[in-house]
């Protein structure tokens, strides 16, 4: 017994490192383990008897993968120094979040031992993504060990999520480990489990050779669809030249430097990006937070008015992160449900991790958009249900600019003219993803089937070094071009920037830790894919298909109590 326990860990741990090394940076080779990630734990999982016996070795399991694949969240140093805050979030983490990990592998255990195996394995993938799906709702969504995101380096693969979104594609990589579960360890018309790990004695030959070739299929018409479309590239008759500035700027220095410092050094990357490119640009983007301040209030009038005289004298709008703040007075001012009290009794406010573009409109004057971010950081942006619960927004603050954020509401493009046209200008339709949502497929969606022709991305990476996160958050970019068919233009403070094609592949990108800039022309796409239109038909779904099952679980474990006490 003692024996097949360590077995068990073994292959949990097994599972865990095998998810891991499937997740960027490890490259294409790493992401075709995710294809077979799940074996050794499905192995592991067949002979427990109890919820607890799979709550271990599922835990075991995901704890490997979340440490091994999110560990830099805690790495943050400043100054030589460790921030503790940060330390402290990225051990929560990696200690709380396989809690979340595992509920499907328990679910699939409880169906297993409620009813039967096939059943059990006939389900795993609806209950899977419908866990997938919900992890990525309310305010401690974190899809960022969603199964998709393991194919990123797999770009002939992967064209087809234009129809199906990246759930497709999650349902896919499970249905092909567990046919090789099926082939290696499972007679599916006897029930019984064959052999040892590795044997496939059992199984009849005619069976195992029809799951071979669906597995195949699988492989297959993915890559033979993919080759054909990276091989006919979209056209279009419009399109926006865009400066990505890369300015590299130590993010602790942001918050410890002077406010017009930040942005003087802004104005100076900027200058040498357009003497780089030696043509003119109808953009200019900058990273998360390139000013630090929130300059369009009343008494910010002149710091405002400073930046409206740099676009005048490069001739070009500038689209960039900045924190957005409204006051309001009582007894002048309607104040807001989300609005913040200061120590002034009478003074209210709001705050937003934002984006504005700055630019002067078809008359001339000086004026700009703003968009403000919906998918907040869990604790590092916005401190779970704090709405319910104000207090706790006292408890989890840090002093690097970030904080309790008020949470956005729209989903408008920003309307970018052109000045082209003789008669009508041109407008550009573009929408900027601020950081972390530029992981959530449904939300990139959202804002592309609303008009944007673009997708555009600001980021301030630089939290992390030169770790795994940085390159993980530029890959799964990817994911997003292709879904909606859009080009995506990437401004990270110290980088990954990078331009990526309707196709996912990375036409360019400038490394970590470089001050630099891109200068390229993007095209202007309109048409929308099915899954721009219709969004994740396949996860909601399957959502509402888990909660059923969860359901029905319950009413059977109650009806078993139920006859067990009264016999």
């Amino acid at each position: 017994m003692a024996q097949k326990s360590w077995r068990n860990r073994f292959l949990a741990i097994l599972s865990g490192l095998l998810l891991v090394v499937s997740f960027p940076p490890f490259g294409l080779i790493g992401g075709f383990c995710a294809f077979i990630a799940l074996v050794p734990l499905l192995i592991a999982l067949e002979n427990s008897t109890r919820l607890r016996d799979a709550f271990g070795i599922g835990y075991l399991a995901m704890f490997v993968c979340s440490l091994g694949a999110t560990y830099w969240v805690g790495g943050f140093k400043g100054e030589g120094s460790v921030d503790p805050f940060l330390m402290a979030g990225g051990v929560a983490l990696a200690i709380i979040h396989p809690l979340f990990l595992i509920l499907p592998i328990l679910t699939y255990d409880a169906m297993r031992r409620r009813f039967s195996r096939i059943t059990a394995l006939i389900a795993l993938p609806v209950i899977w993504i419908g866990f997938e799906y919900w992890h990525s709702t309310g305010d401690l969504s974190f899809p960022w060990l969603n199964l998709y995101n393991t194919q990123t380096y797999n770009t002939a693969y992967i064209q087809f999520i234009e129809f199906t979104g990246s759930f497709g594609l999650s349902l896919i990589i499970l249905a092909i480990n567990i046919l090789l579960y099926c082939i290696i360890r499972y007679s599916i018309l006897t029930g019984k489990v064959v052999g040892v790990a590795t044997g496939i004695t059992g199984v009849k030959k005619a069976v195992r050779l029809k799951l071979l070739f669906i597995v195949v299929s699988l492989i297959v018409l993915p890559y033979v669809y993919g080759f054909s479309v990276l091989n006919s590239p979209a056209s279009s008759s419009s399109t926006l030249k865009v400066t990505i500035v890369q300015p590299n700027i130590n993010p602790w220095d942001k918050w410890s430097t002077g406010t017009e410092q930040i942005t003087d050094s802004m104005f100076r990357s900027t200058r040498t990006a357009i003497r780089t490119a030696g043509v003119h640009s109808d953009l200019i983007l900058w990273p998360e937070t390139a000013i630090t301040y929130p300059i369009t209030l009343p008494w910010r009038k002149g710091d405002l008015q400073k930046v409206y005289d740099f676009i005048n004298e490069i001739g070009t709008p500038i689209l960039t992160g900045i924190p957005d703040r409204e006051e309001y007075l009582i007894g002048r001012d309607q104040i807001p449900d989300d609005a913040k009290k200061t120590k002034d009794y009478t003074l209210f406010y709001r705050d937003w991790n934002s984006s504005m573009m700055f630019y002067a409109d078809l008359s001339g004057k000086p004026t700009y958009q703003r968009y403000h971010k919906q998918k907040l950081v869990p604790f590092g942006e916005h401190v779970p249900f704090v709405d319910w619960f104000p207090i706790l927004g006292d408890w989890f603050s840090w002093g690097v600019g970030l904080g309790s954020w008020n949470v956005g509401r729209d989903y408008d493009a920003f309307k970018l003219p052109l000045h082209r046209g003789l008669m009508k200008p041109d407008t550009a339709k573009l929408c900027t993803m601020i950081c972390y949502e530029s992981v959530y497929p449904a939300y990139v969606r959202k804002f592309v089937a609303n008009g944007a022709q673009v997708i555009g991305i600001i980021t301030n990476d630089g939290w992390y070094g030169k770790s795994s996160g940085p390159f993980q958050h530029n890959r799964y970019a990817i994911l997003r071009s292709i879904e909606n068919r859009r080009w995506v233009i990437r401004s990270a403070n110290t980088g990954i920037s990078s331009v990526i094609d309707d196709r996912g592949r990375i036409v360019t990108e400038r490394p970590l830790f470089e001050s630099a800039s891109i200068t390229t022309a993007i095209p202007l796409l309109d048409e929308q894919t099915l899954y721009t239109k219709l969004g994740d038909f396949i996860a909601v779904p399957f959502e509402w298909a888990t909660g059923g099952l969860i359901i029905l679980l319950f009413i059977g474990r109650f009806k078993k109590k139920k006859e067990a006490d009264a016999s």
